[in-house]
């Protein structure tokens, strides 16, 4: 290496301890402009394409992230932290079959990865596919004495119902480490599932006692007024939340469901709306307004809620009996159909997908085949059960 290429590289190597530097400092666009001067003129180009993806994350470009830790997999392809990111930026996209992807190649590689299983598990009830994701959780053993892993399996055997468990991660989680509001929040969201409300309470108030401006553990003291038929406490909580983050999905949903139960439907329609101007990328969302405007006889505006949440989640086999339920109130027997048969073309093996079809089969005048249908059903599994209005 001759003196000028010595120095360029000295350069080259300065520039790049430069762009670390940057991006700890969060000045990330500059962090960023380093490291593609430093792609063009070929110096670690791994490692850029690592810390612009970092920086994209840091502020929250999603898809710019996304594309150079692409980038990055292709020169790096077996990096196992880095295709579990990929799968957690995919999730946030709510691009969950892509994710759940990504975790599956982790596990391949490390099958005992406590986060590849989380991210795995978390892909699986986003796609409402949860006897997959009990069977997988149920295929091995959490041996982890990592509470911010422990929390986050409470969390998703809350999920899936499994609510003993969860609690006996949680308090877990809770021994290594009692200070931390999130842990309290979710043992008060699995006790308030329990039914066990005073406990759950007393939960809400530790995580207040270590974070006063915690709107979630404020939302939970809500939700379990709600529960107990103290609307006027849980609307309180609600607003007490709302007032300090107003961008709290969270909070929005949860107060719609108050208003339901009040059957206050104008009130209920502001706090969904506002819920979905949030998020309009909430499958679960655009169901719960769905559900609510066929409730209303709102039939019409009740279909464009459930079409929307099919094109963001089309394997969740709720909202095609959702929707062929509200085509029967419109007595478009003949569309309710064509739409429970897609249901059928994903899982030709579900009892309550059966028995929707054959209640437009009766109203069809279709007896033979409904007879046969209803029968055969059974015999058929039930799909889990997921209340109405549940976030």
């Amino acid at each position: 290496m001759n003196i000028l290429s010595k120095f360029n590289n000295r350069k080259l190597k300065n520039c790049f301890k430069k762009a670390i530097k940057l991006y700890r400092e969060g000045n990330y666009e500059k962090s960023i402009e380093i490291c593609l001067y430093l792609i063009n003129e070929n110096f670690k180009i791994v490692e850029c394409n690592n810390l612009i993806s970092e920086a994209y994350y840091e502020m929250e470009d999603l898809e710019k992230s996304l594309f150079y830790l692409n980038q990055y997999l292709e020169l790096n392809p077996d990096n196992i932290e880095n295709i579990i990111n990929k799968g957690m930026i995919l999730y946030e996209l709510k691009r969950y079959d892509e994710s759940l992807e990504n975790y599956d190649n982790a596990l391949l590689i490390d099958k005992n990865n406590d986060y590849a299983k989380i991210g795995k598990l978390l892909d699986l009830l986003a796609l409402k596919r949860l006897s997959e994701a009990k069977n997988f959780i149920n295929s091995f053993c959490i041996t982890t004495q990592d509470d911010t892993l422990l929390n986050n399996y409470a969390s998703i055997l809350s999920g899936l119902g499994m609510f003993d468990d969860a609690l006996s991660y949680i308090n877990e989680a809770l021994k290594l480490n009692p200070n931390k509001d999130k842990y309290w929040n979710n043992k008060g969201d699995i006790l308030s599932e329990l039914e066990k409300y005073e406990d759950g309470l007393k939960c809400y108030d530790n995580a207040l006692k270590i974070n006063p401006g915690n709107e979630i553990s404020l939302s939970g003291k809500a939700s379990i007024f709600k529960d107990l038929k103290d609307y006027d406490n849980a609307l309180k909580y609600f607003d007490e939340a709302l007032a300090i983050n107003p961008y709290c999905v969270v909070c929005w949903v949860n107060k719609s469901i108050t208003y339901h139960l009040l059957k206050d439907y104008e009130n209920l329609e502001l706090c969904i709306n506002k819920a979905l101007e949030l998020d309009p990328n909430d499958s679960n969302i655009w169901n719960k307004k769905g559900l609510f405007l066929d409730e209303v006889g709102r039939y019409d505006e009740a279909l464009i809620c459930f079409d929307k949440a099919l094109e963001i989640n089309p394997n969740a086999l709720d909202l095609y009996i959702n929707k062929s339920n509200t085509l029967v109130n419109l007595n478009r027997l003949d569309d309710a159909l064509n739409v429970i048969d897609e249901a059928f073309s994903l899982d030709d093996n579900c009892q309550d997908i059966a028995l929707q079809k054959v209640k437009i089969l009766k109203e069809l005048g279709s007896t033979d085949e409904a007879e046969i249908l209803e029968k055969e059903a059974q015999n058929m599994p039930e799909m889990e059960d997921l209340p109405l209005f549940y976030y």
